[in-house]
């Protein structure tokens, strides 16, 4: 059987169950092109070192992924996909979860943290980001890449 939610943990999903549609809608109509000018920081760390990180151009894609513009939104980033999926069974196992008042997720496993999970993590970490540097390099994803960076002229010269 699974355990009840306490009261907190109910007031804790409630607030996501808000807060996740929310921020879809901001990036519903957050304008991809360019930072609003209060944003804080002038440079991403792909503009920075001269090669995208494994996020970089996921704001883009997610915008245009919730407008219906799957093409744009893959030559951004692929991992808007898995990343909406995963919003939206949060989304529904949230409000599933307040509608039973039960913890459907208590009895998953957990992930220890051990020298060789956080190998294995590391390692994915690593083949991710070398597989978005040889998608942006390769496709030539300009909006994505530094030419003048410190890494750029390792990869790609």
């Amino acid at each position: 059987m699974r355990p009840n939610l306490s009261p907190n943990e109910k007031r804790t999903r409630a607030i996501a169950a808000l807060a996740l549609p929310g921020a879809l809608a901001l990036l519903w109509f957050a304008r991809p092109d360019a930072p609003p000018g209060w944003f804080p920081f002038a440079l991403s760390c792909g503009a920075a070192s001269g090669l995208p990180c494994i996020f970089c151009g996921t704001t883009r894609a997610v915008h245009f992924l919730l407008h219906g513009e799957f093409g744009r939104a893959l030559y951004f980033n692929w991992l808007a996909f898995p990343l909406v999926a995963g919003a939206l069974a949060l989304e529904i196992t949230l409000l599933a979860e307040l509608l039973a008042r039960r913890n459907f997720l208590a009895r998953l496993p957990r992930v220890r943290m051990t020298r060789r999970s956080l190998g294995v993590g590391a390692t994915a970490f690593v083949l991710l980001w070398v597989l978005q540097v040889y998608l942006a390099v390769s496709q030539h994803k300009t909006e994505l890449l530094n030419p003048r960076g410190p890494l750029y002229s390792l990869v790609v010269h």
